[in-house]
């Protein structure tokens, strides 16, 4: 039962027509396929490094002293302003890039799905279902599988490193199998064995008329360096050796790359030093829980990225307080990030300039869609979900001058951080 209904499924997919003058929607859509498991098989290493590492800058000043008074006759309200700069590392601008395909399929079990065996006169005949969609996963399901193939074979060929967003690395191609290599791994299968010429002759024209492209470029990066981030901080205290630490920002623009940003961020602080019998230096420890928003648009194609984190800082911190007005700091911090990454895109402009789904355009222009050339119309979304430890040491100094404090800090982790806080106690 297996020669007929393959001979029949074949020759009705290769006979699926151009419905469009510039464009095959066949090759289209089997094209938004590959990206869509090209783009999951890099989206961590590639955007992941970008959405850590700006939580993080901005998961930073949050104490300039270990000091806090274990009684007050009236509570103080400390207002400040705190500018963080991250240096990225090397290692944070480069991954290797890969492409997995998903699991091998039965092919006969996946027949199933878009189609029927119908028992007639002259024998099981299969009959594909009538929706376009049917038409699609059949030939999306037969042509992933030769990709299989393909990869096996070394047809696809992936490039050694690519840039994260950090990096820069434009024109940096995936490989993708030609026609030519498709069939030759096609007359290997043994389903296309076991097929009569007519079958063998229909699914040799499905591949040779659907037109793939041959290449698929990886996101080039943007090519930065370091990150800048401003924090609006609010200290609240003190009960019983403890302060209320609160920050919000809305959503701002720091750098175009990165793209908007906010946050909000409460915390506690509490001071051990206080139980000490002599006080020879102050020591404290805090916990700060913050959600954050990112969002950015990437490239001509508009592609969008939500990224919604929260952020849990657990630290401990001491400071030696110098001729009444200098505090030298030291802490440690453990971080913990938890990321939802949503990343909404359409087909790179030099694959829909290449497919004809949009016209060619000047040199470094961006193409303009037409009514016979729309551009790719089905944006697809992919959700990438992450988690991230830092261990961070910190040290610093705080100058005082009345109820003015200024703030000078280093942080060393897996990228380091230099910032500065102005602050005022009321």
């Amino acid at each position: 039962m297996l020669k007929k209904p393959l001979t029949i499924a074949f020759l009705l997919l290769s006979a699926v027509s151009v419905q469009a003058q510039y464009y095959n929607p066949l090759a289209v859509d089997l094209t938004r396929a590959i990206l869509k498991d090209l783009f999951e098989s890099n989206a961590v290493p590639y955007i992941q490094p970008m959405v850590n590492t700006i939580n993080a800058t901005s998961n930073a000043r949050f104490y300039d002293r270990a000091y806090v008074p274990r009684s007050v006759d009236r509570p103080y309200v400390r207002v400040s302003v705190n500018g963080m700069v991250g240096y990225i590392n090397e290692d944070q601008r480069w991954y290797t890039p890969r492409i997995d395909l998903g699991p091998r399929v039965n092919v006969v079990v996946e027949l199933a799905k878009y189609g029927k065996i119908v028992i007639g006169q002259s024998g099981p005949t299969y009959e594909i279902g009538p929706l376009y969609s049917d038409t699609l996963g059949l030939a999306t399901m037969l042509v992933q599988e030769l990709f299989r193939d393909a990869q096996d074979s070394g047809y696809i060929v992936v490039p050694d490193s690519a840039a994260t967003l950090f990096g820069y690395r434009p024109n940096n191609k995936v490989l993708l199998p030609t026609n030519q290599q498709l069939l030759t791994v096609l007359h290997n299968r043994p389903e296309y064995k076991l097929l009569d010429s007519a079958g063998k002759a229909g699914l040799d024209a499905l591949l040779t008329n659907v037109n793939l492209v041959g290449f698929l470029t990886l996101p080039p990066g943007v090519n930065m360096t370091k990150i800048i981030a401003a924090v609006p901080q609010i200290e609240i205290g003190s009960f019983y050796g403890t302060e209320l630490l609160i920050r919000y920002l809305p959503p701002v623009e720091f750098d175009p790359n990165v793209g908007k940003f906010s946050f909000w961020g409460i915390g506690i602080k509490h001071s051990l030093s206080q139980y000490f019998p002599e006080r020879w230096f102050d020591l404290a420890i805090q916990g700060v829980y913050q959600g954050t928003w990112l969002r950015n648009t990437v490239g001509f194609t508009e592609s969008k990225l939500d990224a919604d984190a929260t952020i849990f800082s657990g630290n401990i911190h001491a400071s030696k307080n110098l001729w009444e007005m200098l505090d030298i700091y030291t802490g440690i911090s453990l971080e913990k990030i938890s990321v939802t990454s949503t990343y909404t895109y359409v087909l790179p402009q030099e694959t829909q300039i290449e497919l004809g789904l949009l016209p060619k355009p000047p040199v470094g222009e961006p193409a303009v869609p037409t009514p016979e050339q729309p551009g790719d119309q089905k944006p697809q979304t992919s959700i990438v979900t992450a988690q991230n430890t830092n261990v961070k040491w910190t040290i610093g100094a705080s100058f005082a001058y009345g109820p003015m404090r200024i703030a000078l800090d280093y942080s060393v982790s897996t990228f380091n951080i230099f910032s500065a806080g102005l602050s005022y106690t009321f």
